[in-house]
């Protein structure tokens, strides 16, 4: 696997913005699913023959509305979609997932992300419909998304990939509560995270559509290449629950100075 490199690692608290600190290789567990397909949202059936319940892995994923500066044609509802960037996939209904995604210089990871799929329709507060339809084959990777956990999560790593608007991407909400923490824009291919303390729901938001996007004439997509959960220290996860959710390689962090 390819280097990293990561523009960010902050904490995000109930009312604290603080330092992140290096994260062991042997307690990270994450939330992605492990094969490729369709995550099956709360709000919207799935498209895919291979449809992923979350449910059995603590959490659930709703997609919700979003509209930027009235930004016309309105934006659906966007799904949701595990994908491993080094392998090509057509899920149909429009949607075409190439290895190398349009516009941008991503490597090609041994992972499996999560990337939202962004519809252009009529209305900005419904579901994808007969009249909708993804944006770029698919490719367009913007959405707001709310996770709900099962059990409380004392600390989650969101890693996010290539931002590249300023203050778009980021957490617009920990468990019910508005927390706007966005991210600054990156160079092509960026990697930047947050991480948040005790959380129960989040809310995300991936991307920016045009025309007031870096990238006017389509948006700025981005995706999640890690939502992990870590354990406190000296907390040792059970290896039912690493074999569940599997486990990534994060690496050492590197820290940088206090936001707020």
């Amino acid at each position: 696997m390819r280097k990293r490199t990561l523009l960010a690692n902050t904490i995000v608290g109930t009312t604290l913005v603080s330092l992140a600190s290096g994260i062991s290789t042997a307690q990270a567990a994450s939330f992605i699913p492990q094969k490729e397909g369709e995550i099956k949202l709360t709000n919207i059936g799935c498209i895919a023959d291979t449809c992923i319940d979350t449910t059995s892995m603590g959490y659930t994923i709703t997609s919700l509305a979003y509209d930027f500066d009235s930004y016309k044609p309105q934006m659906g509802l966007s799904r949701l979609f595990v994908d491993k960037r080094a392998t090509d996939n057509d899920w149909g209904f429009g949607i075409k997932f190439k290895q190398q995604d349009a516009g941008t210089n991503n490597p090609d990871f041994e992972e499996y992300w999560l990337r939202p799929v962004a519809y252009r329709g009529k209305n900005a507060d419904s579901a994808p419909t007969v009249s909708s339809r993804p944006a770029e084959n698919g490719q367009l990777e913007i959405g707001r998304f709310q996770f709900d956990f099962a059990q409380t999560v004392s600390e989650l790593l969101i890693e996010f990939f290539d931002v590249e608007d300023d203050q778009r991407t980021g957490i617009l909400a920990v468990n019910g509560t508005p927390i706007t923490q966005l991210l600054d824009a990156g160079p092509d291919g960026n990697f930047q995270t947050l991480t948040v303390k005790n959380v129960n729901s989040l809310v995300l938001q991936l991307g920016n559509p045009g025309p007031n996007s870096t990238f006017k004439s389509t948006g700025d997509g981005v995706s999640l290449a890690q939502v992990t959960s870590v354990p406190e220290p000296g907390v040792n996860a059970s290896l039912g629950v690493l074999a569940m959710f599997g486990i990534f390689g994060l690496g050492q962090r590197k820290k940088v100075a206090k936001l707020g």
